[in-house]
């Protein structure tokens, strides 16, 4: 391996942290400045990707139920212009999210990202989290009065 195509692997590896701290931030545009103008989001189970439009609007949903976001990138793993990240990701649920009101409940979201990056911006992301743990844990204790 050349030093060269290792130190963009590193890189490659810190713009993707980054990425996921902007996330704790709770700052949508911060987020948004990693993203390419053509971006594309393919979500668990999706069949079609998201374009950026469709990726702000969703998580904006994500924003608007959960504050209080801490994450971890616990592993990954660079190769060309591709990051894989395991990441831990906690929340306070504190607005509707999938039809459940607020519980205030600290969520636990684990999840693997595959990112493509292309001119320093993410121009495909993959993920894959279970929708179903996620949506136990909210279920798990009643709404906030």
């Amino acid at each position: 391996m050349q030093k060269d195509e290792g130190d963009r692997r590193e890189l490659n590896k810190a713009f993707i942290r980054a990425y996921f701290k902007a996330y704790d931030s709770g700052d949508a545009n911060a987020l948004w400045s990693f993203l390419a103008p053509n971006h594309a989001y393919y979500p668990p189970g999706g069949s079609e990707p998201m374009d950026l439009t469709g990726r702000k609007h969703d998580e904006m949903f994500f924003f608007n139920a959960f504050s209080n976001i801490r994450t971890t990138v616990e592993d990954q793993i660079a190769e060309g212009d591709r990051v894989a990240s395991r990441v831990k990701m906690y929340a306070d649920h504190t607005g509707e999210y999938q039809s459940i009101p607020s519980t205030g409940t600290r969520t636990k979201f684990v999840f693997i990202d595959i990112c493509r990056i292309e001119d320093g911006r993410i121009v495909e992301e993959w993920a894959e989290f279970d929708m179903g743990s996620i949506l136990q844990q909210l279920r798990q204790k009643p709404p906030i009065a």
